[in-house]
């Protein structure tokens, strides 16, 4: 006698999964067991590594590491692999943090040189350019510069190379165009003392008395009066720019022009000074007319030149 029969299908399918939860129980007690043997290395390593340098320089990598050491404390069935991955990437990290340590420091340390080397070379700069100066009203203007390269030293160990260097490289320049404004003032002030000695002079050999040159504060002008005999003048105001301007009193008809060009010829023969033509600013062609502006009697203008400019 025989018979034949199948065991049901939701029979078999609930001991699959008898024996799947049984194999993963299974599995996640292997897990939980690497997990306290990688962890125990870990710590053992990270004992190893308490340094300074590391604890500096690979501070986040550390932090990362105890963080993961600490969650094996406790751990839910459903994380076991997940804290199993992070103690690996924990352990590659501990075998090469050191060396990444080491490497930060360097690169810190060379960018901390780059900007000190970048201050420095600043400071050296703008203060020579301190040598070059020879006007009295550069000397703030330098000084400021000065303590703006002071408020960049206080930013060095915080600031980055970008930072520092932008900084410095603009106070640098700002230096410069002060050295260049400063020149441009000596040569204008040189220009106007030749100008001044040439017309003192050269009214003192055509026989005026030729009072001390006078600063004008409100123009900035520097006046030079020369008296004849006769009580007839020339006043000569020269300006920063080296324009000169004539103010003639007491000459009739057309003398003053005469001694002006007197004056001018000997100026530019003995002392060379050139000049273009005189622009004359006179109503009555019998006298030169009172009260042109910036003048106590009247005026003409020119614009005077050492000779090769």
């Amino acid at each position: 006698m025989s018979s034949r029969g199948t065991v049901p299908a939701w029979v078999i399918e609930k001991q699959q999964k008898q024996i799947a939860l049984k194999r993963e129980a299974e599995r996640k007690k292997l897990v939980r067991q690497q997990i306290a043997k990688v962890a125990t290395a870990v710590r053992v390593h990270m004992a190893a590594l308490n340094n300074e340098e590391v604890n500096t320089w690979a501070k986040e990598e550390i932090e990362f590491v105890q963080h993961t050491v600490d969650s094996t404390v406790s751990i839910a069935e459903a994380d076991v692999d997940f804290v199993l991955k992070r103690l690996h990437k924990s352990k590659a990290i501990l075998e090469q943090v050191q060396s990444l340590a080491e490497n930060r420091e360097r690169e810190h340390q060379r960018k901390v040189e780059v900007k000190h080397t970048a201050y420095n070379a600043a400071v050296e700069s703008v203060k020579y350019i301190r040598l070059e100066l020879t006007q009295t009203s550069s000397e703030q203007e330098h000084e400021r510069l000065m303590n703006d390269l002071l408020d960049v030293n206080d930013m060095l160990e915080h600031a980055t190379v970008e930072e520092v260097t932008e900084a410095v490289e603009t106070i640098e320049a700002e230096a410069v165009r002060l050295r260049e404004r400063d020149h441009e003032a000596a040569v204008d002030e040189e220009l106007r003392r030749h100008f001044i000695s040439s017309a003192v002079k050269a009214m003192s050999e055509l026989g005026f008395v030729v009072g001390k040159p006078k600063l004008l504060r409100e123009s900035g002008n520097v006046a030079v009066v020369g008296t004849l005999s006769s009580g007839r003048t020339i006043r000569f105001d020269v300006r920063a720019s080296g324009e000169m301007e004539f103010d003639m009193d007491g000459f009739k008809d057309r003398t003053c022009s005469d001694s002006l060009d007197e004056v001018l010829l000997l100026m530019e023969e003995r002392f060379g000074v050139e000049s273009g033509p005189v622009q004359h600013n006179w109503k009555n062609p019998d006298r030169i007319s009172k009260g042109s502006k910036g003048f106590p009697t009247g005026g003409n203008t020119r614009t005077m030149g050492g000779r090769g400019q």
